[in-house]
């Protein structure tokens, strides 16, 4: 009824308890008490929720499901824990958002070569919103792997967006100052 409501708030109140009485049965039920959990800023909770119904056999490890657990990870900053899920959704993806996002995940981590892997992947298997954006990180992530002249070329690359123009320009800038001090 509060979701009919849109009291969203109120809504995973009894969700949750029908989820401790173990009245919760249904995956759709399941799926749908994450979704509100996430909504309601409790991701922490989304996440254990999810991972508890996926290994008692009660949800399907699908893409979106996977998602949705990573990104339940993602959100209470437990980003080891979302690096399994992420990389099992974005292996189930058509497009490279989901490998892109699996590369933002590695460069909080500082693990630059797991990151170029991601959005590389990403980058190749296309149909990205924001091209731009990875062709960024991924010359961040060579940066930081000491990798200068790979970085210089994805920052070129990603200088021909407007959008991206002055970041790629101001670590060109850097760089070249750098190989020059070389």
């Amino acid at each position: 009824m509060y979701a009919e409501l849109e009291d969203y708030e109120h809504a995973v109140i009894p969700l949750q308890l029908a989820l401790r009485a173990g009245m919760l049965t249904e995956e759709g039920e399941i799926k749908r008490l994450a979704d509100l959990l996430l909504y309601n800023q409790i991701p922490y909770r989304c996440g254990k929720t999810l991972t508890d119904a996926i290994d008692a056999k009660k949800v399907k490890a699908d893409q979106k499901v996977m998602e949705t657990l990573s990104n339940c990870w993602i959100a209470s900053r437990e980003y080891d824990k979302a690096i399994a899920p992420l990389t099992r959704a974005a292996e189930m993806s058509s497009d490279g958002r989901l490998f892109v996002r699996l590369g933002e995940v590695h460069v909080q981590r500082g693990e630059w070569a797991k990151a170029t892997d991601a959005l590389g992947k990403g980058i190749n298997a296309g149909d990205l919103k924001n091209l731009p954006d990875a062709q960024v990180l991924m010359g961040i992530a060579f940066y930081n792997q000491k990798k200068l002249k790979e970085a210089k070329t994805w920052f070129e690359r990603a200088r021909q967006s407007g959008k991206t123009k002055d970041q790629a320009d101001g670590w060109i800038r850097h760089i070249d100052s750098e190989l020059a001090a070389q």
